[in-house]
Formats: C-alpha cells, sequence, structure tokens
C-alpha cells in the first residue's frame, strides 16, 4: 500500500535526503521540506537571514509574523494535512517534534528512528508514538506490516 509520509527532521539532518529517496524508490508519496513542490528550498530563517541564537522575545514574534514565515507554516500545515504518516528522522529539533506530535493528534502513524550513529536523549514521550528504530532501514517493513492496523 502507497503511504503519504511526511518527514519530520532537522535542515542540519544529512540522512533525510537518502531517507526520502528511499521511501519513494519504495512507492511512498513523500512531502520533502527541502523540496516542496520539486523545488529548491532554503529554511524560511536561512531566507530571512535570521540568526537563530541570541534573538528574544519580541525579535522571535517580529519573526514569526513575517508574511514568509506565515507562508512557509501553511505550507507545511497543508503538507501534514495529506499524510497519513510521520516519520520524525532523529536527530531533529524542536520544530519538527512539534510536527510529529501535531500528526500523532491527528491521529496519523508517527514512527521515530534515530541513528546507532548519533548519540541520541532519550525521550520518555517518544512512547506517545507508535514505534522507535534504531535505523531506518529497519522501519520500511513496519510501513507495510502496520498497513493492515
Amino acid at each position: 500500500m502507497e503511504r503519504k509520509v511526511y518527514v519530520a527532521s532537522s535542515w542540519d539532518n544529512p540522512m533525510q535526503p537518502s531517507l526520502v529517496e528511499e521511501l519513494r524508490r519504495r512507492g511512498h508519496k513523500v512531502y520533502d521540506f527541502r523540496h516542496p513542490h520539486g523545488q529548491n528550498c532554503k529554511s524560511v530563517w536561512e531566507e530571512l537571514n535570521v540568526k537563530m541564537n541570541g534573538l528574544y522575545g519580541e525579535d522571535v514574534a517580529e519573526f514569526l509574523d513575517h508574511p514568509l514565515a506565515r507562508k512557509r507554516f501553511r505550507e507545511h500545515q497543508e503538507a501534514m494535512s495529506e499524510v497519513d504518516t510521520c516519520i520524525l528522522l532523529l536527530p531533529a529539533g524542536r520544530s519538527a517534534h512539534i510536527e510529529a506530535g501535531y500528526l500523532k493528534g491527528l491521529g496519523k502513524k508517527v514512527y521515530v528512528v534515530g541513528s546507532v550513529f548519533d548519540e541520541l536523549r532519550p525521550e520518555l514521550m517518544y512512547l506517545a508514538f507508535d514505534r522507535f528504530f534504531c535505523l531506518y532501514e529497519n522501519m520500511f517493513d513496519a510501513l507495510d506490516d502496520d498497513d493492515d492496523e
């Protein structure tokens, strides 16, 4: 069965492109935040030339209110509304974790994929999601096996 997958991860995660490619190779439809609608994309903060450290409340509020930030948020929200599965690919930041929680709240399947190569902090709340995998290669059987649930 083809799944519609949202990969929630970090712009800095080097495994994100290969996971997206492998999911597509296996016949799944995947939203790729780095290439939405097939176009190259930078992070909204990079496009707005926002330094992520040293910001205070008013600065953050100003950037969140920027039309480009609101546009990107709507694009991500629309993509999330169209999927049935989320893969939280670690390491990932706060936004990816919020996306995964949001999707779980919508009743979508959520898989957390860590890495045997990265030091990861255990998070108790990962138990709220459907499964945790140490390698994304081990997750593919679950994508097929969980179809009937």
